[in-house]
């Protein structure tokens, strides 16, 4: 090969680069947006999955695109679909994560079957922000169609707060009739929630479950309530003061209740958080703390004007909780 040609062969792929370059550039970030925006439209339901959840990474900078997301979380015909951009409306717009609730709670007693097994599955998608849901949720654990009962307590685990009326309502679908719906509420419990000491009698009976994997899971779970009860609250603080999984951590602190009065200082900073969703779950976890946040009232109460109305009532439910009052 002679050098002119080795030239053309790097120019060549300096060029090749620039493209893709280009390209990567044009795709992601705010850039992306208009296009993820009208991918919502179209044909494939992978590529309205896709999108939404494209969206949902630009977070608060895709607020332009909370009508076409409402329209696939309110419309779509295909469950993930759906479920999805309810999903990335927790990222961009609360109000309007809210707007998809009240929509989907009314389908909960829908005659149609597919209707209320759908409601659950976007309900499950909208996790805590969805917490005004679970006493509805409670009932569709009485649904006579299993799948639905499946999904109504996948969907109270993922909503998690408030944790003294979920994990009872867990703990009691440890016993549900059909093996699969027991499965799912003890796979919760062996991996995303700390089983309370209520639930520590049925775990033992379901290791002796017809079914192997209820039995196998029921194991775990109760080898992870007696190794910890439950996670130390500075674990997910530190978590939060590393911006590592802050949501996650911050839903955790939530469940723990007054058990996680030693995070409080980490908690009242995530209340700054650019991400309305963040700031959300740490007033939620303040108000669950209770009277023992009472440090962070005057922060709370400075959350009483915040950008955003979901947060700007549960402040004030956090305040009535703690004791403090904010202005009138």
């Amino acid at each position: 090969m002679t050098q002119r040609q080795i030239w053309l062969n790097v120019a060549g792929l300096l060029a090749l680069i620039g493209l893709c370059a280009g390209w990567y550039w044009q795709s992601t970030g705010v850039r992306a947006i208009p296009a993820l925006t009208h991918s919502l439209k179209d044909e494939q339901t992978q590529t309205r999955v896709f999108a939404a959840q494209g969206l949902a990474e630009t977070g608060v900078a895709a607020k332009a695109s909370v009508p076409d997301l409402l329209e696939v979380a309110l419309h779509d015909p295909v469950q993930y679909a759906a479920a999805e951009a309810a999903k990335a409306l927790t990222r961009i717009d609360l109000a309007a994560a809210r707007q998809v609730m009240a929509a989907y709670l009314p389908l909960l007693q829908n005659q149609d079957v597919q209707i209320r097994r759908k409601a659950c599955a976007v309900l499950a998608s909208l996790g805590p922000v969805a917490k005004p849901a679970v006493p509805s949720l409670l009932g569709a654990l009485d649904d006579e169609d299993d799948l639905a009962r499946d999904r109504a307590v996948d969907a109270l685990a993922m909503i998690g707060v408030p944790a003294t009326t979920v994990l009872p309502a867990l703990t009691r679908a440890l016993e549900d009739k059909t093996a699969f719906v027991r499965y799912t509420a003890t796979r919760h419990f062996a991996f995303t929630l700390t089983p309370p000491p209520d639930s520590w009698p049925i775990l033992r009976r379901r290791m002796h479950d017809q079914d192997k994997g209820v039995a196998s899971l029921a194991g775990v779970a109760l080898d992870r309530a007696m190794r910890e009860s439950a996670p130390k609250a500075s674990v997910y603080a530190q978590m939060i003061g590393m911006n590592t999984s802050t949501g996650y951590a911050l839903q955790q602190l939530a469940m723990q209740g007054p058990g996680a009065a030693e995070a409080v200082p980490e908690i009242m900073r995530a209340l700054q958080d650019d991400q309305a969703l963040h700031r959300y779950l740490a007033v939620e976890a303040l108000g669950a703390i209770g009277p023992q946040a009472a440090s962070a009232v005057p922060v709370l109460t400075r959350m009483l004007t915040d950008d955003d109305a979901v947060v700007r009532a549960s402040a004030a439910e956090a305040l009535a909780v703690i004791g403090g009052a904010g202005p009138p």
